[in-house]
């Protein structure tokens, strides 16, 4: 030590070291605070949960039982209309009865797509490793027929090897309606591909998926709301084959499996891209979606 040196000791007597304490009080205070927050904020963030869970549930339960309710009666219209059409004479008569019939067939596609879109909101998902090129071949296979009675040419351009975490019903429940949606798109014919590529988001790899049609294309607005309930484009707000629930399903069915999805056109005319991630192969263990 040098001469003359002091040592200073610390003394809460002192205006300074007061000051510290003080501070370091209020640190504590303000630590205990924030947990006994961040606990209440624990115990609501469950409770929340637990009770859209419980919500979705009861959603669920509710469509179907109204589904029920409402299919039951609508399946001896279905049967029965056609067997009394063949005994009208009036071609009056006949076309009332076809319009009646129309619509009940309508009345029974929102009926199904309604308690499709429950069924999965409210399922849970367990993804298993699966070949996309297999399933994507199965779809067109299944499809082949309505290909060629519309002239639509289909490329599978998804590699033989891309492997994909996946519930397979529900992605083939997904490319029924988007090949749906392609095939009305082009009533005179065209071309329908499907092709991937890898990406990778938030250290997660994915498999992005593209289903590419040549039909009528969207508008911008139609292209930013085609996956909302109900929405229909312009063309066919009126059309009655049309129940606006096909891309909500796929939506849906995406985001159980942690992915996203959207869609891309350049306007009428110009065909329309739905692309959409579903996780890759090489995630480390299977995962259970809610």
């Amino acid at each position: 030590m040098k001469e003359g040196s002091t040592i200073e000791f610390f003394d809460e007597k002192k205006p300074k070291d007061k000051m510290i304490i003080d501070l370091k009080k209020k640190l504590e205070e303000t630590e205990k605070k924030l947990n006994d927050t961040k606990k209440q904020l624990d115990e609501i963030t469950v409770s929340r949960t637990v009770e859209i869970n419980r919500l979705i549930k009861d959603k669920a339960r509710f469509i179907d039982n109204l589904s029920h309710d409402l299919a039951t009666p609508l399946t001896p219209l279905i049967s029965l209309l056609p067997v009394v059409r063949e005994d009208v004479k009036s071609d009056e008569s006949t076309k009332l009865l076809d319009t009646c019939l129309k619509n009940v067939k309508y009345m029974k596609r929102v009926i199904e797509n309604a308690r499709e879109l429950a069924d999965i909101s409210a399922s849970n998902f367990l993804l298993k490793k699966e070949s996309l090129y297999d399933i994507v071949d199965e779809i067109t296979v299944k499809y082949n027929v309505v290909f060629k009675s519309y002239n639509i040419r289909v490329e599978n351009k998804i590699d033989k090897d891309t492997l994909i975490k996946t519930e397979k019903n529900r992605l083939l429940q997904l490319f029924d309606h988007l090949i749906s949606n392609a095939v009305n798109s082009m009533p005179e014919g065209g071309s329908l591909s499907f092709e991937s590529k890898s990406v990778k988001k938030d250290d997660k790899n994915f498999i992005q998926i593209s289903v590419k049609d040549t039909g009528k294309g969207l508008t911008r607005e139609e292209t930013d709301h085609i996956f909302d309930e109900f929405y229909k484009t312009d063309e066919s707000r009126h059309k009655i084959d049309s129940t606006g629930l096909g891309l909500t399903i796929c939506r849906k069915i995406v985001e159980k499996h942690g992915g996203k999805i959207w869609g891309d056109s350049h306007g009428k005319d110009t065909g329309v891209t739905i692309s959409f991630t579903l996780p890759s192969s090489d995630v480390a263990q299977t995962r259970s979606f809610i």
